[in-house]
């Protein structure tokens, strides 16, 4: 167990405790990537961070005793703390936050190394887990667009901002012509995004054991005279499995890195499994299948009629739930 780590700011967070006891105290957990700047996360005056693995003999013996005593905010880093913790957190109904990148992620001068423009800030359950409610499900579920103060003409006016400018959550890439890598269009265009396998999104999003290959059949079943084109995430291009079963397929892979906004041109069908990348799409008004069951499930442009999607899109805009730029 390393001191500075894990023993040291317990000590620290009690002493802050003893110094102001009406004070309430961040305990954060996984966010060691952005230590300097996690002060300016959380809601507290004062905070203390561990790491996100730790043992259950720490747990039992330093952890649970600190918390009892400090009465800490919890803020964790998506799921990054073991499930023992999360667990006894929810179970003594402890104020707790999930933390998760942004909406919107990166701008056009940032790498995977610079901090995230904006925070989504859960206190239930990290947006990609539709395992259980949380706060982005039950404001899709419960948003009275009837309330005094709910401007639709800003929110569409914020939307057609978010969409002219090409705004995704990653805008490091440069601009990508597709013309010529998708050729002459004549026939429906259909779009695979993939995803990265064993990501959290897949495991409480409905997604365990649906494949990149498993959308792609899907697509090439339901759309057999359409031209398939497959964009793999960035960090599966190397991965010879994928690169071999997709390439026996008659279908274009998108081996280079193309922004989302580009790749969807000339789109008119978006196949994914639980990818933040069909919601974006669904903003753009295409049209989506999912294999999974990501918090958009039931707003996809070919389900809901198409005043309530406006609704939903106009929700996202104005609300944009929680990011805090």
């Amino acid at each position: 167990m390393k001191f500075n780590s894990y023993i040291q700011p317990l000590f620290l967070g009690y002493y802050k405790h003893y110094l102001q006891p009406k004070q309430r105290l961040a305990l954060v957990v996984g966010m060691q990537p952005w230590r300097e700047i996690v002060g300016e996360w959380v809601f507290e005056p004062s905070h203390i961070q561990i790491q996100r693995h730790f043992s259950k003999s720490y747990f039992h013996l330093l952890l649970k005793p600190f918390i009892k005593l400090v009465n800490p905010v919890i803020y964790i880093w998506g799921y990054k703390a073991p499930d023992y913790f999360i667990d006894y957190v929810r179970e003594q109904g402890l104020d707790i936050f999930f933390l998760e990148d942004g909406f919107i992620r990166s701008g056009p001068d940032d790498d995977s190394s610079t901090p995230p423009l904006s925070i989504v800030m859960d206190s239930q359950a990290p947006y990609f887990d539709t395992t259980r409610p949380n706060d982005l499900t039950d404001l899709i579920t419960n948003f009275d667009f009837d309330q005094d103060g709910y401007d639709e003409t800003l929110a569409q006016e914020m939307l057609d901002y978010y969409v002219s400018h090409r705004v995704s959550k990653y805008n490091h890439q440069p601009y990508v012509d597709v013309v010529p890598i998708y050729g002459v269009k004549n026939k429906k265009r259909m779009l695979v995004l993939g995803q990265v396998p064993h990501d959290d999104s897949l495991k409480y999003g409905g997604g365990i054991g649906i494949t990149l290959l498993d959308v792609v059949n899907k697509a090439v079943e339901e759309n057999p005279n359409a031209q398939i084109i497959v964009k793999p995430h960035p960090m599966t291009l190397d991965d010879p499995s994928i690169v071999s079963a997709l390439t026996k397929l008659d279908c274009l892979m998108l081996t280079q890195s193309i922004h989302l906004v580009d790749a969807l041109e000339t789109i008119d069908y978006v196949y994914t499994i639980t990818s933040l990348g069909g919601f974006e799409a669904l903003l753009r008004g295409k049209k989506v299948t999912v294999l999974g069951k990501p918090f958009y499930v039931g707003w996809c442009s070919n389900i809901l009629d198409l005043e309530q999607t406006n609704k939903l899109r106009a929700l996202y805009a104005v609300s944009n739930y929680h990011n805090c730029l």
